[in-house]
């Protein structure tokens, strides 16, 4: 004895663990490696990475500086039009000193809707006659959202620092900001280059900065002209207020464009313009997910990982294959085969692990001790089971029970006793539909019935006129085998806790087969189906129930939904609920055809 314990604890230490196995595995196998190439790769992808970006940023927003500069010239020619067609210099010089100024009003508005009410990039166009300086012939573009609203603020806010700008002028022309709006300025000249009149158009931002939309990682933009801000953008105060244009002018230095790299990505772009006479800088606000998203070199870097892993997996897989699926599915086969009652089942013990030893060797005593015990209690209750049928046996005979009862309907039919002697007869057949002399667990639905007619019968006789009891039966359907004992228990049920015997108790019983191709048997009661009623029903037809403290009653309708499921599957069984009426209906649902494996 102590020979093989010394034994057993010896081939347990020579046992490697499998624990340290893997982790010796892991670590020199694949951290190690995998960690020193990721970090290799990441210093050089990302260091190439952030200067394609910058590229990439640079080249966008010079093409997009490009177009808008595109754009301010199309509106500098158009503005030149005015002067260069000299239509509206000719109505000058045919209305000049004229008192009514209403044709002159009339048709320098007409010209300038022809020049600008349909141009893209205006919203409205001014003309102030300098010998009028309260005047100002306008035309609006109302397809760019023009409205009488900024002729207004042209004369109250604009009117007065455009035309100090236009005595500075000349022939040129030139930007002027005012309060978030852009106007571009030119004065018109006589033959002898004497200023006239002064025309400002009101550029339209939109329009303007639409074109930014296409800066890779664009996500907001901001205009200053002169160090005013023109277009603010869609972002917050606090946004210009740490981007300001001191902050900007001074990043920016004798550069013309800067780049900046901030929380792991480019956030902003910086672009001064000098241009009609003036200093436009350019605020492009990126997203900084968007910029730092760019990694396309990363998919490379899995890929190359994903191919250094490949070997490494596979040694994982036939390893934890090996050591750890195979015996594990040993261990699972031999428990299934226990708890399908093969007790005492041993598996071949030859790993060279001590988990996994120790674990088959642990199941193998176990197994055997278990069908020792499992053994031992078998013979016990077939001993005792054994002992109580010899009881009940000794106690009553079945068939001199069934003997006795038709000694006694004889002598009630002599007496003229014939109510007495219907109800024996009902009671002795349901006494030998009990006894299954046949030993048959299906039979036809006409049979079920006899049985379920016998009960129906004693109940009519217990409860006289207050019960009445109908019946809905397909004939076609009365062949039809089920199992034996099903519709007596709900019929019972619907007595006992479904009808008010009271007043008047009303009982309908249904056979009829659904459009399924389902067989329902349906026993409908004029009880009410409270509450109570239904948590009971519930607690009965579950798993979780004390059958010690249930009626029999109960437990005859629990008997017959778990014999429905195991026979015909979970879809069938019983299933009890209220109408329209407010009566309960008990409905035993089964499939027309008996099971092959009964």
């Amino acid at each position: 004895m102590d020979i093989a314990a010394g034994k057993d604890k010896k081939e347990y230490r020579r046992r490697k663990s499998l624990r340290w196995s893997m982790v010796r595995r892991l670590v020199f196998g694949w951290f190690l490696p995998l960690f020193v190439m990721i970090c290799v790769v990441i210093f050089l992808m990302t260091k190439n990475v952030l200067k394609q970006v910058e590229q990439t940023i640079q080249s966008s927003v010079e093409k997009t500086v490009e177009i808008m500069q595109i754009q301010l010239k199309d509106c500098e020619t158009a503005s030149k039009n005015a002067s260069y067609m000299a239509v509206i210099a000719k109505y000058y010089r045919q209305y000049w000193g004229v008192e009514d100024r209403t044709d002159f009003k009339k048709s320098v508005e007409e010209f300038l809707r022809q020049q600008y009410a349909y141009d893209d990039n205006c919203r409205t166009a001014e003309l102030v006659v300098l010998n009028e300086p309260g005047s100002c012939y306008y035309a609006l573009n109302e397809s760019n959202g023009g409205t009488y609203q900024d002729i207004r603020f042209f004369n109250a806010k604009a009117r007065g620092k455009i035309l100090e700008v236009a005595e500075t002028l000349d022939t040129g022309t030139t930007l002027v900001g005012v309060e978030g709006k852009i106007y571009m300025v030119r004065n018109l000249v006589t033959s002898k280059f004497v200023p006239y009149a002064v025309l400002a158009l009101e550029l339209d931002q939109e329009s303007l900065m639409k074109s930014y939309a296409g800066i890779w990682g664009y996500a907001d933009a901001a205009l200053y002209w002169n160090g005013e801000l023109l277009v603010p953008g869609s972002r917050d105060n606090a946004e210009h207020r740490e981007h300001s244009y001191d902050y900007i002018v001074s990043a920016l230095g004798e550069r013309d464009a800067l780049y900046e790299y901030k929380g792991g990505g480019y956030s902003h772009a910086y672009r001064r313009i000098e241009t009609y006479g003036g200093t436009m800088v350019l605020l492009v606000s990126l997203d900084n997910s968007v910029t730092y998203a760019e990694m396309a070199v990363m998919q490379y870097f899995f890929l190359i990982l994903f191919l250094f892993m490949i070997p490494l997996v596979v040694q994982m897989m036939r390893f934890f294959h090996n050591k750890v699926t195979v015996p594990l599915g040993d261990l699972m086969v031999a428990a299934d085969m226990v708890r399908d009652g093969k007790l005492g089942i041993q598996i071949v013990n030859e790993e060279d692990n001590r988990e996994f030893y120790h674990m088959k060797d642990s199941f193998n005593h176990m197994s055997q001790q278990l069908k020792n015990q499992f053994d031992k209690i078998y013979l016990e209750e077939v001993a005792l089971r054994d002992a109580k049928i010899m009881a009940l046996q000794s106690q009553i005979n079945p068939h001199f029970l069934n003997n006795t009862l038709e000694t006694i309907n004889w002598e009630a039919r002599l007496n003229g006793n014939y109510k007495v002697s219907g109800m024996i007869e009902a009671l002795s057949t349901m006494l030998g539909e009990t006894m299954n002399r046949k030993e048959a667990q299906f039979h036809s639905v006409e049979e079920e019935m006899v049985y379920a007619d016998a009960y129906l019968y004693i109940t009519s006789q217990r409860f006289g006129a207050k019960f009445k009891c109908t019946k809905q039966i397909d004939g076609r359907l009365l062949t039809v085998q089920v199992p034996r004992l099903i519709i007596q228990p709900i019929v019972e049920n619907a007595v006992e806790h479904g009808m008010d015997t009271t007043e008047q108790g009303t009982l309908e019983v249904r056979l009829f087969e659904r459009e399924d191709g389902y067989l329902c048997i349906e026993v409908e009661d004029n009880g009410h189906l409270t509450k109570e009623d239904r948590k009971r029903i519930d607690r009965i037809l579950s798993q979780d129930i004390e059958l010690s403290k249930e009626k029999r009653v109960s437990l005859g309708i629990r008997n017959v939904d778990q014999r429905l499921k195991m026979i015909y599957g979970p879809d069938c069984g019983l299933f009890i609920d209220g109408n329209e009426n407010e009566h309960t209906v008990s409905t035993i649902l089964l499939k027309m055809d008996v099971p092959s494996e009964q």
